[in-house]
């Protein structure tokens, strides 16, 4: 296995941080974001008092959502 840290993918090129981030990510207002967290409609987290979310998890969600119409 390659250890190479120039090859490791950053946690930090994944991450969305805060409620408009994700919006933005998402095409969705930081309001409908807010719900679908509370709702648990997608992998969203908190880290302190932000909301947090991985790119790959969100996409790998909608795919999902809109599969299985």
């Amino acid at each position: 296995m390659n250890n190479d840290p120039s090859n490791l993918e950053r946690v930090g090129d994944d991450l969305l941080v805060g409620a408009a981030a994700i919006a933005t990510e998402m095409g969705m207002s930081p309001s409908e974001i807010y719900y679908a967290h509370r709702k648990k409609l997608l992998p969203i987290g908190k880290m302190g008092k932000f909301l947090i979310a991985s790119r790959s998890r969100l996409r790998r969600a909608a795919r999902v959502l809109t599969s299985a119409a």
